[in-house]
């Protein structure tokens, strides 16, 4: 009689070792995909202006900042370099980017190094690098296209490049310029003031040559000065102790994302001795009907959480990241967009925020006024 048990242990011994294969190359697959780096593209720019050869994406970067009409070095220009990410095989999604800022020194010189925190995945590309160089006074510079056409830009490369900065015209459009700038929080930052002209020009109101930044004089007949905004009237530390309760101490200051300016102004009430989740926020932007309306979809398209809610002003939203809530709201009439934030260990109510926003809205009638303050030009002495 046949042994079936030989015969039940060798067919059974002989499917184990097939799938002990199978798996073996399965698990080396994932290993060598999951071991590769990113996939780099290949950069549309050569390495050096008089090469052919393709740039390294990754880096490093150099080159000069010179003034386009007298060819002179620009210190304290801003150079801000950008690598985007993305990821997928077939259908490619933004995979977020890395952003490097820096100054030139007093030579227009910049150094950029090479990109080492690569992400990692089977599927993550880097997929481009941009560069971006601001100065006020002049148009922005960008590696990958031109100002105001568009045109792709041809004249970039890796190492030893020489960025030629344009003087700002007068027939320039700053609503079109704060656009093509584009960039990061820093650029975004140091571009913020071209905002109020921005806003005049879409109102369809004259840019006075003063704030246009263009290095041109201002007109003889009257000089300008720009009054910065100041909400400090708006809300105080007893009064939020009066809403939420609190009975600690504040210490006032401003936040630190943007500087305050002609058109926006920030109160940071820092609870003394505690963490972030006891501080209240408050930002302030008065830029004109149209510009305030970009600004208010602006902040709810990159808020983290925001949903659209009807609880103040014209238009309002709610935001929440961590422990921090915020209310963002819209007053068209008198073109401001106000951003209340406020953490849980201080507003323990959503009531709270709501009745904080609505105090600040009731006080917007006692900012400073919103035009700059003219005084006329001195007259020329009178020659005997």
């Amino acid at each position: 009689m046949p042994d079936v048990r030989q015969q039940i242990a060798t067919s059974d011994g002989a499917v184990k070792r097939r799938s002990g294969v199978c798996a073996n190359v399965l698990a080396t697959s994932l290993f060598l995909f999951a071991g590769c780096g990113p996939m780099i593209e290949a950069a549309p720019f050569p390495v050096r202006p008089d090469s052919v050869r393709p740039a390294d994406l990754l880096g490093p970067y150099d080159g000069i900042v010179l003034d386009a009409d007298t060819d002179r070095p620009i210190a304290g220009a801003t150079v801000a370099a950008a690598w985007a990410f993305e990821r997928g095989i077939g259908f490619q999604a933004p995979a977020g980017a890395h952003e490097f800022v820096t100054e030139t020194g007093a030579d227009g010189r910049y150094v950029i190094p090479k990109l080492d925190d690569l992400p990692g995945g089977a599927s993550m590309r880097v997929r481009r690098f941009t560069l971006i160089v601001y100065h006020r006074g002049h148009v922005a510079w960008r590696s990958d296209r031109l100002f105001p056409g568009r045109e792709a830009r041809r004249d970039f490369s890796q190492r030893g490049s020489r960025v030629r900065l344009e003087r700002w015209q007068s027939t320039l459009r700053h609503a079109e310029h704060v656009v093509f700038v584009g960039g990061g929080p820093r650029v975004r930052t140091v571009a913020a003031w071209e905002l109020q002209a921005a806003a005049l020009e879409l109102e369809g109101q004259q840019v006075p040559a003063a704030g246009a930044g263009a290095g041109e004089p201002s007109a003889p007949a009257v000089a300008t000065t720009a009054v910065p905004l100041d909400i400090a009237k708006l809300l105080s530390d007893d009064e939020i102790r009066g809403v939420t309760g609190y009975v600690g101490k504040f210490e006032d200051g401003k936040l630190a994302d943007l500087p305050t300016t002609e058109f926006y102004d920030s109160r940071h009430f820092k609870a003394a001795g505690k963490a972030e989740s006891y501080d209240v926020g408050l930002r302030v932007w008065r830029l004109g009907g149209a510009a305030a309306e970009v600004q208010f979809r602006k902040l709810m398209s990159t808020l983290p959480e925001a949903k659209t809610t009807d609880e103040v002003g014209d238009a309002s939203f709610r935001a929440r990241s961590g422990g921090i809530a915020a209310l963002v709201y819209l007053v068209r009439e008198r073109g401001v967009v106000v951003s209340m934030t406020c953490g849980g260990s201080q507003c323990t109510e959503p009531g709270q925020l709501v009745k904080l926003a609505k105090l600040v809205e009731s006080r917007l009638p006692e900012l400073p006024p919103e035009t700059s303050r003219v005084e006329p030009a001195a007259k020329p002495e009178e020659t005997p």
